[in-house]
This record gives C-alpha cells, sequence and structure tokens, in this order.
C-alpha cells in the first residue's frame, strides 16, 4: 500500500513525523538541529544556541475533564515544555501560549488556569511573552512554546550514545502511570498513596537543573524526556545512535507508593515503570569510565542518580531479569495514533 494511502492509525505517530522530516528546512543559516530531538537548537549566538520547544495539550486526549485542577493543569502544561529543555540540558527563559477555549468556560476556571502557568513559570524563571486565544468547537486545546538556550558545546542530543555506555534515569518510573490508573478507576489504593501518585501525573517536575547540571558536567553522552515512558524513549535514543540497549530489571527505581499500590492491584509494577509514560525525569547515557565521576558529582549536588542498563551494538533494546533470562522491550508507551490511544 502506498505511503498516501495509509491512515494515521496505521502509519504511527512518530512514523508520520519522520514522513515529513524531509523539506522542512528552507534557510540552515545557523539551523544546528530541527525535528528528531526534544527541541529544535538554533545558533550559535554569543556562544549560546536557542532551543526551542512546542507541545500541545487537549482535552481528553492529554487530560482528563473533572480529574485535574486548572490550576494544576496550567502548571502540568507549562511543565511538559520545560522538560524538553531540560532533556538537552538547557535553561528556559521565555514562554507563548496558545489557547483554544470552548463556549461557556467560566471566566474564574481560565484565570486558576493561567495562575497555574505563572506557578511554574516563576518557580524557573521563565517570561510568559504572550501567546494567542480562540474559540474551540472541541473542548480545551493548551498550545505552549518554550524558548530556552544552552552553551553550544554542552547540548546533549538523543543521537550520542555509543556501545558500552551506561543507562540512568533521574528519579522513580510509573508513579504518573498509576495515577492515571487511580483516575480512570482501573486502579484502587488507600488515600495517602493514591494523593501522592495523582499529584505525580497532574503535577509533574521538570528536572530542569539536574539535566543542566548533567550537561555541564561534560560526563553524559545522550539525554531524552522520558514524556510516553521508558520504553518508547529508550528507543528514540537507540534509534538516534544506532544502538541497542539492555536494561536491568531489578535496577529500574520504583516508589514504595508504586510498590504498594500494584502489590494491592496485583499487577507487576516494573510493567508500568517500562510503559507508564508522563513520568518526566531524564534518561541519560554516561561512558562507562565517567560512571563514578558523575555519580559522585550528582550526589554531591542533591541530584542522585540510578544506573539502570546499558548500551551495546545492534538495534535491539532487551529487559535482563536476575535470574538472567532477556525479553525485547517492545515500545508500549504513549502514542496518539495507536488503536488503544483512541
Amino acid at each position: 500500500m502506498d505511503q498516501g494511502e495509509k491512515t494515521i492509525d496505521q502509519v504511527g505517530e512518530f512514523g508520520f513525523i519522520r514522513s515529513i522530516m524531509k523539506g522542512s528546512v528552507n534557510d540552515p543559516e545557523k539551523l544546528i538541529r530541527s525535528i528528531g530531538d526534544d527541541c529544535a537548537v538554533i545558533g550559535p549566538y554569543e556562544e549560546k544556541v536557542l532551543l526551542i520547544t512546542t507541545d500541545l495539550l487537549l482535552e481528553g486526549v492529554h487530560f482528563l475533564p473533572g480529574k485535574i485542577r486548572f490550576r494544576e493543569l496550567g502548571a502540568k502544561a507549562v511543565a511538559v515544555n520545560l522538560s524538553d529543555i531540560a532533556a538537552m540540558g538547557g535553561i528556559p527563559r521565555h514562554l507563548f501560549a496558545a489557547i483554544a477555549i470552548p463556549r461557556g468556560m467560566l471566566v474564574e476556571d481560565l484565570k486558576e488556569l493561567d495562575a497555574g502557568m505563572k506557578d511554574m513559570c516563576r518557580k524557573h524563571g521563565v517570561n510568559l511573552l504572550g501567546g494567542d486565544t480562540s474559540a474551540s468547537h472541541a473542548g480545551l486545546f493548551i498550545t505552549l512554546t518554550v524558548v530556552g538556550e544552552a552553551d553550544e558545546e554542552g547540548v546533549l542530543y538523543r543521537r550520542g550514545a555509543s556501545p558500552g555506555d551506561r543507562i540512568y534515569v533521574t528519579g522513580t518510573l510509573g508513579d504518573s502511570g498509576a495515577g492515571l490508573g487511580l483516575l480512570k478507576g482501573e486502579l484502587t489504593g488507600p488515600n495517602e498513596i493514591r494523593e501522592r501518585l495523582i499529584a505525580a501525573h497532574n503535577l509533574p517536575v521538570p528536572r530542569v537543573e539536574t539535566g543542566r547540571l548533567i550537561a555541564e558536567s561534560g560526563l553524559a553522552t545522550a539525554m531524552i524526556d522520558l514524556s510516553d515512558g521508558l520504553s518508547s524513549d529508550l528507543g528514540h535514543i537507540c534509534e538516534e545512535s544506532g544502538v541497542g540497549a539492555r536494561i536491568f530489571r531489578e535496577h529500574l527505581p520504583l516508589s514504595e507508593a508504586l510498590k504498594t499500590l500494584c502489590g494491592a492491584n496485583n499487577i507487576d509494577p516494573h510493567e508500568l515503570a517500562l510503559s507508564g509514560g508522563e513520568d518526566y525525569e531524564l534518561l541519560f547515557t554516561v561512558p562507562r569510565n565517567n560512571m563514578d565521576s558523575l555519580e559522585n558529582q550528582m550526589k554531591e549536588q542533591g541530584h542522585p542518580v540510578c544506573k539502570i542498563g546499558e548500551i551495546v551494538r545492534g538495534k535491539e533494546a532487551r529487559l535482563v531479569s536476575a535470574d538472567g533470562t532477556e525479553k525485547e522491550i517492545i515500545p508500549s508507551g504513549f502514542n496518539h495514533f495507536t488503536p488503544e490511544s483512541q
């Protein structure tokens, strides 16, 4: 079947993105990187480059009506954009917001949305410089563009991993996916656990400072933020770098809240850690000789990281269990155009 005859469901989100990359650049001057990483990279400007990223949040796709406060939604919308800047080791500077508003939406709710956006901007010293508004006939749309900056030589791309590098993550994995399961009524648990896991989903923390420190160390080779899930985002690093990976199942960092919830619901927390999505932690690679230095630097600066695997030759990503058995990691995080996401 000709590519043009296929539906978006058949091609998939990332297949479609790859199909439209050709011909997207008309003036390459000062363009270092366009489509393919968490941000476009433009420059240099006085030894700095610009990092530019855009994310869309759509009612019913990225957030559930009635399951998130508008102030949380505003903060989350900013956070997911800042996470892209963090993934490339940059500092966010400016934000532009375009919002399509359904008729009948309360002004009070819009003010709460705005307050949440400004809360997150204030925490990270980001200027909210304008944007656009429009009426919507299909729910609330929020599109944000963030402009950041980084030292030209300090930007971390997805394409820099090499065989022998070790794979690290920040924070814990799977909490956001569990929070979504609780919001959708697919999981149940005691209130104190519910609150923590739902907060992980509704109010993620962008690892801006951590990403900057990793980049400034000069010890890492590639980085990405975990927006679609470890299984999918690891695949992006492998594809861009032309490598494979081995992830050690027992090394995946899990919170006590997640382990308790999964135990009560008879599900494997490692599966949520692999495919839950929207953790907005950072996944990065470090040459073996740099491991100790990186770990010590991050610990001393209050940003401990966890080693979960290694980069290998080939193209497959594999999950290694404690008994030595291995299985292929199939990307199973969020993809907008798979049947499961409809």
